[in-house]
């Protein structure tokens, strides 16, 4: 065993070194997940969203957005993220959709419609965003806009 100029035993110090980076990434994956919130709120509901399509392209901003959606109005369910040319003209997508470059989500959460849109509008992330007939929602990262 090496003892550092502190004192400290080597294999103690890279053990520390490495438990205060394990303890500042859970807390900062707690904060993200939603098990933890950095604010307070009189929200009961706990963030839970459910990825029926990829997460892996989601803008963080956006997954923020999700998140308190879920502890606002409570589960959120994802539908559709990335989608490839055939799968967006298949689904009567714009050809210019932000869902071909992984920049818009649609999902559906229970609650008023017209609360949940008031709270995606209030939101400066979202940028296009849209509620549909069939239960879902519509948000995207582009400019300013609704259909």
């Amino acid at each position: 065993m090496t003892i550092t100029a502190r004192g400290v035993p080597r294999e103690n110090s890279a053990i520390q070194f490495k438990n205060a980076v394990a303890a500042t990434m859970l807390a900062v994956s707690l904060v993200l997940s939603g098990c933890a919130s950095w604010q307070k709120s009189g929200i009961n509901y706990p963030a839970r969203i459910d990825w029926n399509d990829t997460r892996w392209c989601v803008p963080l901003r956006l997954k923020i957005v999700l998140k308190e959606v879920s502890r606002r109005f409570g589960p959120v369910k994802v539908h559709s993220t990335h989608r490839w040319p055939f799968e967006n003209w298949r689904k009567g997508g714009k050809s210019k959709s932000y869902h071909l470059r992984c920049k818009a989500v649609d999902f559906s959460v229970p609650g008023d419609p017209g609360e949940v849109k008031r709270y995606l509008i209030s939101r400066p992330e979202v940028g296009g965003y849209s509620y549909y007939r069939q239960g879902f929602y519509h948000i995207d990262t582009g400019p300013r806009r609704t259909w």
